[in-house]
């Protein structure tokens, strides 16, 4: 039963009903469980065991038929997560299958996000949540949905539940494409673990959990420092901190948690390919050595949850700032285009939803969802390495919004589940200038979704699944409220999808073509301090993904995708968008025993157009990332592992772009060029934990 679709079951019947729905994919060390009949016959209490060997749960394996909306939905935990080799936490997230995160300046940056032959950019139209609360940032100083999660602890992770396309009801803002749900641990074994590798590169973690009075109080901390392989060294330092109380309350659970992130770290950011061996050595050099970037969130939340009920409040606070130069000496040729961004902020918000099941074939929930971000500043100014010169804008951002929603299940007959929604939601811009050319005011703005999903078992193991969502993403504030060219408050855009699953035995496939269309992928870009227009844009392509366990030891996972993306209105031959994957994939091996384990994954990320004449092309970048761990059964809680990040040492990019830039004594209108940046380098670490 996954807690996404069971009307919210309280923590311990969720975990009771999750490992009995995945039993078919867990293995015991070092023997199997016993058989369910005493040696005399009789039959013994399934409540009452007597010896509980580790188990080890691939959530790839999760029988979802009869459970999720759409074929596309899934969920990863367990060994899913606890083996993958991660050369950082994006990757946690490329967990939902089709979804590639890369970085393009320095470890303290959001993502970049690829799916569904959408460039999301740092997270617009990808959601995340991490235990109900949202954490994609709206009115960033540097790009609208900015989601940043370098800042996330991958060994508090117990889940990461997926879902592609706007199909379901409870989420709103910047859910269109996809979105993320991430519970974390209620328990854990107390632990530490420190890492080293190559660049210095260095990571320690320490953890674990308690009994305080009839609840449990987890926590964890982790330092990381890395330079990289950067010519300017990246002197990232990252400090996490994490603590979640839990404790029944009436026929349900309460919790309450803390998750707090700074770090500080110089970027090398793309660059232009025409000054590799002139103006710089090599890749890793860097154009502009006064670069630096500096973050802080503390957020707090609160969530009650049974099986009528789910009760979140949150609250966070952000302070963060980039300096970033991506022209160079295009806008001005003496001074230089340095710029820094800036944000500061409280955000406050939570949802309320009740479930009803009124028979055995019909269930409701409804509810509303509520958030307001007071920013006290976000701004652009123009710098001089690093020194403050002038102010683009400034502005104070005041930004509220309720969505309100409900969904109905009906089953009228066995195999078949028939999902239909609806979601409403308003939002208030407000913004007030603060100092450079700024303006002020107030717009509103409102749209309703509807939502609506079919699927049908055939066969047992087979089922055939049909969806339909509305969807959205807001807009910038700033350029919503630009009187002389106003961005509309929320972009909307429709998805469409047909699929299959099956599952029998260990073997677990699933197959979706889909089609998408958005009104405009119009944006405000932090970068330049403008909004730039798109026209609309259709997508179409297809999905296929795969588990397979074939015995007790070794389990496979895979998936490929195929996209056709071009843009609305524009001559045919010149409506590519850049950015737009054409294919992706991930292949992945993992071999687990009583006293070692192993695993390897690869992930291509596939051709694109990077110009709308297509005269420009992104190459094909394929990395293969291995992981091995000794865990001897006698050596009371010690595991030694180690992890080979990009073992075939790949030249190819992390990130490309094609526009223009300016180096002194060049055009006044600067160089149409290539503007990279390569993927690190082959990389060992090696680390050792103990659990206690």
């Amino acid at each position: 039963m996954n807690r996404l679709y069971s009307g919210h079951a309280t923590a311990r019947n969720r975990m009771a009903a999750f490992l009995a729905a995945t039993a078919f994919s867990v293995f015991a060390q070092p023997a199997l469980a016993q058989d369910a009949d005493d040696s005399d016959g009789t039959t013994a209490d399934p409540d009452i065991i007597t010896d509980m060997p580790e188990i080890v749960v691939y959530g790839r394996g999760e029988q979802r038929i009869g459970t999720a909306g759409a074929a596309s939905e899934g969920g990863v935990t367990g060994a899913d997560i606890s083996l993958r080799p991660l050369s950082r936490p994006g990757e946690v997230l490329e967990s939902t299958p089709g979804l590639i995160a890369t970085q393009h300046s320095g470890g303290g940056k959001a993502n970049q996000y690829f799916l569904r032959g959408f460039n999301l950019d740092h997270g617009t139209d990808y959601a995340l949540y991490i235990d109900d609360m949202p954490m994609n940032f709206r009115t960033h100083g540097h790009g609208q949905g900015y989601l940043d999660v370098n800042g996330l602890i991958p060994e508090i992770v117990e889940r990461v539940d997926y879902r592609k396309g706007p199909y379901r009801a409870d989420t709103g803002d910047f859910s269109f494409v996809g979105s993320s749900f991430i519970t974390t641990r209620d328990e854990m074994e107390p632990f530490a673990l420190v890492e080293a590798g190559m660049y210095d590169y260095y990571r320690a973690v320490a953890g674990g959990s308690f009994k305080v009075g009839v609840g449990d109080l987890a926590f964890a901390g982790q330092a990381k420092f890395n330079n990289g392989p950067w010519e300017l060294p990246e002197s990232y330092k990252g400090y996490s901190a994490f603590a979640k109380y839990s404790v029944p309350l009436g026929m349900g659970q309460l919790e309450a948690s803390f998750n707090g992130f700074w770090a500080t770290w110089d970027p090398t950011e793309q660059i232009p390919e025409r000054a590799v061996g002139t103006l710089i050595k090599d890749r890793y050099g860097s154009l502009d050595k006064t670069l630096t970037g500096r973050t802080e969130r503390e957020t707090f939340t609160v969530r009650y949850t049974d099986d009528d009920w789910k009760l979140t409040a949150w609250a966070q606070h952000y302070d963060w700032s980039l300096l970033n130069n991506f022209t160079f000496y295009l806008d001005d040729p003496v001074n230089g285009d340095q710029r820094r961004q800036y944000d500061n902020l409280w955000g406050y918000g939570g949802r309320i939803e009740r479930n009803f099941t009124l028979n055995d074939t019909l269930s409701l929930r409804g509810g509303t969802e509520l958030r307001a971000d007071d920013i006290g500043t976000v701004g652009l100014d123009h710098t001089i390495a690093g020194a403050y010169d002038y102010t683009y804008s400034t502005f104070s951002v005041n930004e509220t919004s309720a969505g309100v929603y409900a969904e109905a299940v009906w089953r009228p007959v066995m195999g078949l589940m028939v999902i239909g929604g609806g979601r409403g939601d308003f939002y208030r811009f407000k913004t007030t200038p603060l100092a450079g050319g700024a303006w002020g005011g107030t717009v509103k703005d409102s749209l309703f979704a509807p939502k609506v999903g079919a699927n049908y078992e055939i066969a047992p193991g087979i089922a055939l699944y049909a969806n339909y969502g509305q969807g959205f993403h807001s807009n910038d504030a700033r350029g919503v409220t630009n009187p002389v060219s106003p961005a509309p408050g929320l972009v909307k855009g429709h998805f469409k999808e047909v699929g299959g699953r099956f599952e029998r035995g260990g073997l677990i496939l699933s197959g979706v073509y889909w089609w998408s269309f958005i009104a405009s992928e119009l944006i405000y870009v932090g970068d330049s301090g403008a909004v730039e227009p798109s026209d609309p844009g259709r997508r179409r392509g297809y999905e296929l993904t795969a588990f397979w366990k074939p015995n007790g030891w070794l389990a496979l996972d895979g998936v490929w995708t195929g996209t056709h993306s071009r843009y609305v209105g524009l001559p045919k031959g010149e409506d590519f968008v850049p950015g737009a994957l054409e294919s992706s994939g991930e292949i992945g091996v993992s071999a687990l025993f009583p006293d070692w384990n192993a695993s390897m994954r690869v992930r291509y990320l596939g051709p694109h157009p990077i110009i709308e004449d297509n005269s420009q092309r992104g190459e094909p970048t394929t990395l293969l990332n291995f992981r091995a761990a000794w865990t001897p059964q006698r050596g009371h809680g010690w595991e030694v592992y180690a992890e080979l990040l990009n073992a075939l040492d790949s030249k190819r990019d992390d990130i490309d772009y094609y526009y223009a830039t300016r180096f002194p004594g060049e055009p006044v209108d600067g160089v149409e060029d290539r503007n990279s940046r390569i993927v690190e380098p082959r990389q060992v670490r090696v680390g050792i934990r103990k659990t206690f």
